[in-house]
């Protein structure tokens, strides 16, 4: 019934702490000492009290107090014997600061190339940040073909980077990955299935309609189809351009209910829509799946007026009889 805040003394280093000992065995990572950035400190109980931070300046290497809207520069021995309730860690390399410079050298040199490579600006992002970027991965702006996805072209300067030939192979040969790229075009490819796409869910949206209107004006159907509700909209959303991938095949099960001789029929509540036979025959010509799930209107012949009363007169007169 009540609570309180733990303020044991956690002792914790600003550089070269080594997480190697705990590190799962999978793990391929080879960069596994880490150096503090910042710190986040709670002053107060467990039901309230204040926090402010102490972060490190990496242009500078100084650290600073950051409480509310005051700012204020600090020395090390400040942040070290704080009460930490976060600590935030970036891993630290020395080669990785080497590989930076030595790019910024060549990057400098300005020597003329005959080439000009694009590189993925997110991958670069890593290389400038991170102590293990991994391969280059210009994926992120390519298509399986090797091109430019054209929904991306008009905005492709946001994705790389220009690098001169001697960057390039310098990371190449680093780094691995890929592929190289040094000239960007709109895939034609790509381009194709696009309008293909377009064009197939104009038509399937144009053929529901078109049934789903003769559907709404016949007065009593002979039969009405079921269709899950959950699996429409997902056509819908593709069909609408919402979802980029079709919806698999029609799943009925949710809605369906088999009774003991095997007959299958609408389960009481079920959140389903109402289609056509044709409508019902396009959709699973198309995407197949089921079960089939149909509701058979049988109405009673009612007997005919005259018919009615030349039986009564009959059966009257069979009695005086």
């Amino acid at each position: 019934m009540y609570s309180f805040k733990v303020s044991s003394h956690v002792s914790f280093p600003l550089e070269g702490l080594d997480l190697r000992p705990f590190l799962a065995k999978e793990c391929t990572s080879q960069v596994t000492t880490y150096d503090l950035l910042s710190v986040i400190c709670h002053h107060g109980t467990a039901g309230s009290g204040h926090y402010i931070a102490y972060c490190q300046n990496v242009i500078n290497g100084q650290w600073y107090e950051f409480d509310d809207q005051y700012v204020t520069e600090v020395h090390e021995t400040v942040v070290q014997n704080v009460e930490a309730y976060v600590l935030f860690y970036r891993k630290s390399s020395e080669e990785a600061m080497r590989e930076r410079q030595q790019v910024v050298s060549l990057a400098a040199m300005r020597e003329p190339s005959l080439l000009r490579f694009y590189v993925s600006r997110e991958w670069l992002n890593k290389f400038n940040t991170f102590a293990e970027p991994g391969p280059i991965t210009n994926h992120t702006f390519l298509c399986s073909h090797g091109g430019i996805p054209p929904n991306k072209y008009h905005y492709i300067d946001d994705l790389v980077v220009i690098l001169p030939q001697s960057v390039w192979e310098h990371l190449y040969s680093r780094f691995g990955g890929g592929p190289a790229v040094n000239h960007l075009y709109v895939c034609s490819i790509c381009q194709v299935e696009i309008e293909a796409l377009a064009k197939r869910r104009r038509v399937e949206i144009d053929t529901f309609i078109k049934l789903n209107k003769a559907f709404q004006a016949e007065e009593s159907p002979a039969v009405i189809y079921c269709i899950s509700m959950h699996w429409f909209r997902e056509w819908e959303a593709f069909v609408k351009g919402k979802d980029s991938e079709p919806p698999g095949p029609i799943d009925n099960s949710r809605i369906a209910q088999v009774k003991g001789s095997g007959h299958i029929q609408l389960k009481q509540g079920a959140d389903c829509g109402q289609i056509s036979e044709e409508t019902w025959t396009y959709l699973s010509s198309l995407y197949g799946g089921g079960p089939e799930i149909a509701i058979r209107q049988s109405v009673a012949q009612l007997p005919d007026p005259e018919s009615l009363h030349g039986e009564q007169k009959i059966e009257a007169e069979t009695r005086a009889l």
